[in-house]
């Protein structure tokens, strides 16, 4: 998957592209159906979105936090529905203000556009005044496909990044999973802690949330994750750590692997899998009170993933 970050960088590709347009914070189930329907033959498969969130330059009070806060975690997600051309924007306040009519005459002369794939509650455009049927206008005049998707509905709920955010903050994993077509999952680079769970005999991977991740509900989980071939089952605790002395707290997620015997990853990016929330995170009067509740968890664990 080739990445551009400038309409300018597009002269260089002379290929058509059918592009699908969103944000994709996630890429769930209803993303998937938009970038898969741009699909016109004997073009390239693009994508075209923006960073940061445009809420965050627009309306910062109103910027959601982010299920794929990780760019290459969401590059990943993309390049295995089979994108060829991704166009990540930078999302500034001078975009912004450009009209959704200038927005395609600049796609337009940047690009040779076979097609535009979106949702049909997609805006663009200064104040969203680019819409699905603006987009259909302009694709029969222009000459290129123009391709609204309706919402996905699962169980009677539209399938939207709100709406996984939902059902994470209230520890519904398997409905967020179900919404998403994959576990959600907590990526990033694994950092030293302070060896305290090496000392009770159940080592893990840490990784520091940023703070603009979507925050699923504290607590502990059953967990997996990839590690070269293998994929290793676990448990672990999201959440502030309230049994450790910190004087400043950031969420992590602290992952032990059963059976891993490899070598230690510091600094390495992993992606760890939430399948099931199993308790609230809470805060351990001793050490062997926290010993034996992590042996309890492990044992609570099913088969299944």
């Amino acid at each position: 998957m080739k990445v551009y970050h400038d309409f300018t960088e597009l002269i260089e590709c002379q290929s058509p592209i059918h592009w699908a347009a969103g944000f994709f914070d996630g890429v769930h189930l209803g993303h998937q159906r938009v970038i898969l329907s741009a699909d016109t033959p004997g073009a390239l498969r693009g994508v075209l979105t923006f960073i940061p969130h445009p809420l965050a330059v627009v309306k910062p009070q109103l910027a959601p936090l982010l299920l794929t806060p990780h760019a290459d975690q969401k590059h990943r997600y993309l390049q295995e529905l089979g994108v060829d051309v991704l166009l990540e924007l930078p999302f500034t306040k001078e975009l912004a203000a450009m009209s959704a009519k200038d927005f395609l005459d600049t796609l337009c002369k940047a690009s040779r556009v076979a097609g535009i794939s979106v949702g049909d509650n997609w805006h663009f455009g200064k104040g969203g005044s680019g819409n699905a049927d603006f987009l259909r206008i302009e694709a029969a005049r222009r000459g290129f496909r123009a391709c609204v998707n309706d919402m996905l509905v699962q169980d009677q709920e539209t399938v939207c990044s709100s709406a996984i955010r939902a059902h994470l903050k209230a520890g519904n994993a398997r409905k967020a999973a179900a919404m998403l077509g994959r576990p959600f999952s907590v990526f990033g680079p694994v950092e030293h802690g302070q060896k305290l769970a090496r000392q009770l005999g159940f080592p893990t991977a840490n990784i520091a949330l940023p703070a603009s991740a979507a925050l699923p509900r504290p607590g502990v989980y059953a967990v997996s994750t990839i590690i070269g071939s293998a994929t290793y089952r676990g448990i672990a605790n999201l959440g502030f750590r309230p049994t450790i002395d910190e004087k400043i707290k950031i969420p992590r997620l602290e992952t032990h692997l059963i059976n891993y015997g490899g070598p230690d990853f510091y600094g390495e990016k992993i992606e760890v899998f939430l399948h099931d929330f199993i308790r609230d995170e809470q805060k351990f009067e001793s050490v062997q009170e926290l010993k034996n509740q992590i042996k309890t968890d492990i044992a609570s664990l099913q088969n299944g993933y």
